[in-house]
């Protein structure tokens, strides 16, 4: 009966938990923190994250979300990358945080290929308010810090031009 006992999980020890090792993965950095990758699978589209966890389960076939992390089903997570050769793989413009705002809040955007950027603050009625890139900027993740003064309370517009890709987010200035 012990011996019995001892081959069963002998077979366990040795057979079972290497076949864990094969699934093992390393996690990009830009799922876990700030985002801003696109994760796909047959029923969902996560793209340009920020920071914003996801709460709660939602799976699909392919992939699961549990607690805003995703991942196959399956696979053990070892470690997160370094992050620090990662770009987008395709243009975006985060919302900004906090919003509303006062005095200052923060823009994020990625660029996967350097680009001629332009970012304009408009004002509610389309004016334009101020500049706040105009430049050309490398490929990668970029945040800009808008500053609300001298500007009255009310709602505002981040338009940002890079290329053909045209995106706009909503601000509110509170004072």
């Amino acid at each position: 009966m012990t011996r019995a006992l001892l081959a069963s999980v002998s077979v366990v020890v040795f057979l079972v938990v290497p076949l864990a090792a094969f699934g093992q993965i390393v996690m990009p950095y830009s799922v876990v923190g700030c985002g801003g990758g696109e994760m796909t699978g047959a029923n969902h589209t996560m793209h340009g994250t920020v920071g914003q966890a996801v709460i709660g389960v939602v799976s699909g076939p392919n992939h699961t979300n549990e607690i805003g992390f995703w991942y196959r089903p399956g696979w053990i997570l070892t470690g997160i990358e370094d992050g620090s050769d990662l770009y987008p793989t395709a243009y975006w413009l985060g919302q900004n945080h906090p919003n509303p705002f006062n005095p200052v809040t923060t823009l994020q955007f990625g660029l996967p290929e350097a680009a001629e950027v332009e970012m304009k603050l408009y004002d509610a009625a389309g004016r334009e308010v101020r500049t706040l890139v105009d430049r050309p900027l490398d490929a990668g993740y970029h945040r800009i810090t808008v500053e609300g003064g001298g500007l009255s309370s009310g709602v505002y517009f981040c338009r940002m031009v890079a290329g053909k890709f045209v995106e706009t987010r909503k601000l509110v200035l509170l004072k």
